[in-house]
């Protein structure tokens, strides 16, 4: 029997994730609420978690943080330097989606079509700051919340079981998709989502952080042949000497499992040594490994 590979992994947890975030709303209308809430304010059994951007906006207009919001932004905080912005590819709904609309778009696409060129952290952070400003120069809304597609994700079911009506929403989170199929790129999680902003520079301010990690000692891949980068959704590619790599890296672990019959070059590693990290060298540069030689099992 096949054993599950870390992919097969996180697609459960995603799946779950986005299960129970529409069976929650029915329970609390139900009168269960042992958990309830979304993705920008939720307690599970009593215990709170907050996206960081919604308590930054709200502590900064309201001049006061209470010990709630804390620890729960302190929590996804904490989780991306140890872990990385695993958020965005474990737990977000909204990027469990946009993988799907990424996978039918290069299957219905004519191959040769290249789709979008992605533009990177530079444009959401603009994002981040113009969204930031207008909230607190111009309105009593938290602006960047609006923005939060996961949010919205947890919103809907909310709304069709607790208030029973259909938000619109659905029709902004669809017509996303659509684009995002038609491009073949997933240009919200990689250009435009705000609500990542805040965990990638959590995870920057920790570089012994849990990373892919590249031995080019043990890569076998061959001329323009980097299966690694193919299955990186994002496509980056782990092999590039760039810090944007490691920026824009989720740590979903494609590239790791499409590396596992290539050599194993590509391994997730706490503080990695010199020659490893997200982009420790270019797979362009690295020849097969002389005859004779065997790759590290």
């Amino acid at each position: 029997m096949k054993r599950p590979t870390l992919r097969t992994y996180r697609r459960c947890v995603q799946i779950a994730v986005a299960l129970a975030f529409i069976l929650i709303p029915w329970l609390n209308s139900q009168r269960i609420s042992f958990a309830y809430g979304n993705f920008l304010s939720f307690r599970l059994a009593g215990f709170p978690l907050a996206d960081p951007l919604a308590v930054l906006q709200i502590t900064l207009k309201n001049n006061y943080l209470a010990l709630d919001l804390i620890i729960g932004a302190a929590v996804a905080l904490w989780l991306a330097a140890a872990l990385g912005t695993v958020f965005c590819s474990w737990v977000c709904p909204f990027g469990l989606l946009s993988e799907w609309a990424q996978g039918l778009g290069k299957r219905l696409l004519p191959k040769g079509y290249q789709g979008l060129h992605a533009g990177g952290l530079w444009i959401k952070g603009t994002i981040f700051i113009l969204g930031l400003t207008g909230f607190l120069l111009f309105s009593t809304t938290p602006v960047l919340n609006q923005l939060s597609l996961p949010a919205w994700y947890s919103r809907i079911f909310q709304f069709i079981f607790v208030q029973g009506h259909l938000s619109l929403a659905i029709v902004a989170i669809l017509l996303l998709l659509l684009i995002e199929m038609l491009s073949r790129r997933r240009l919200w999680c990689r250009d435009l989502c705000p609500q990542s902003v805040l965990l990638v520079l959590a995870k920057q301010l920790n570089p012994r952080r849990l990373q892919v990690a590249f031995d080019p000692a043990k890569c076998i891949c061959k001329g323009h042949d980097h299966p690694c980068a193919r299955a990186c959704s994002l496509d980056l590619d782990p092999g590039r000497t760039t810090q944007l790599v490691g920026t824009d890296c989720n740590n979903c672990g494609n590239c790791v499992v499409a590396c596992k019959k290539r050599g194993r070059a590509l391994t997730f590693q706490f503080a990695p040594g010199p020659s490893a990290g997200p982009a420790a060298c270019d797979l362009d540069q690295v020849s097969a490994p002389a005859k004779g030689t065997e790759p590290a099992p």
